[in-house]
């Protein structure tokens, strides 16, 4: 696994804490020295944003749970188009399913913000899971859930037009601004370039589209941020799109 600009830090950060509840469910059910066994398998390390955790094609030898920050995964095709398969939260196992497999990695791995990941060889993996009872049993039943869960994400971008894409992709990314007098959701570290990538067009779609998003107030974009300006009209505004109903406000 590549992991570039990566510096070791502190232990502590504990993706148990995370946003995403995926290394809880590992978890689920275990003894606190159980969860010290398996925490005592891994390296923590810290990464600057860009950073790429591992390629497409490497060695699938290590599981990274990411405790911190967002990484985005993303597919290059042959002649060179990246698809972005979607960006991901702390609390994230990353790598799971190419682990078990022992098959090269499909995806590859890169940092959005400064990010912290927990590192645990293959080996050590499966130590675990013969020596902790009850964590195969964790695993198995996180394996069949990002298998469903990843048939219900891909299902309906499949047929949604790139302005639902766009909305969703700006939805599933906002969070609450930090010290923000207000509860607006705000989208923060990505480029055009960037969303585009996710929504499978030009960035000179995105920017045509950020646009009119503005003119309709359902965003605003000021020192590189996004924010939601309504949460709820822009969730109307993708389920008209989705159901097929014509947008009379002007939108392209």
């Amino acid at each position: 696994m590549t992991i570039s600009v990566a510096k070791t830090a502190e232990h502590g950060f504990g993706a148990e804490r995370g946003q995403s509840p995926k290394w809880n469910m590992a978890l689920a059910g275990l003894t606190a020295e159980q969860r010290h066994l398996i925490r005592s398998r891994m390296r923590t390390v810290a990464l600057e944003p860009r950073s790429i955790l591992f390629r497409q094609g490497e060695p699938s030898d290590t599981l990274v749970v990411l405790e911190q920050g967002r990484v985005r995964l993303l597919q290059t095709h042959e002649n060179g188009e990246e698809f972005t398969f979607g960006v991901f939260v702390g609390g994230t196992i990353l790598g799971l399913a190419a682990l078990v497999l022992d098959r090269p990695r499909v995806l590859t791995g890169e940092a959005i913000d400064a990010v912290v990941v927990s590192l645990m060889t293959r080996q050590d993996f499966w130590d675990c899971t013969r020596v902790v009872p009850g964590f195969l049993e964790n695993i198995t039943k996180l394996l069949a859930l990002l298998s469903v869960e990843s048939i219900e994400r891909s299902g309906p971008l499949v047929l949604d037009d790139a302005w639902v894409r766009l909305g969703s992709i700006l939805t599933s990314l906002a969070r609450a601004e930090s010290g923000g007098a207000d509860s607006r959701l705000v989208i923060d570290g990505l480029t055009q370039e960037d969303l585009a990538k996710m929504a499978g067009v030009s960035r000179s779609w995105v920017g045509t589209a950020l646009a009119e998003f503005e003119r309709l107030a359902l965003i605003s974009k000021r020192r590189g941020k996004i924010a939601i300006e309504d949460q709820a009209r822009l969730a109307h505004f993708i389920s008209a799109r989705r159901n097929g109903a014509s947008h009379s406000q002007g939108c392209l």
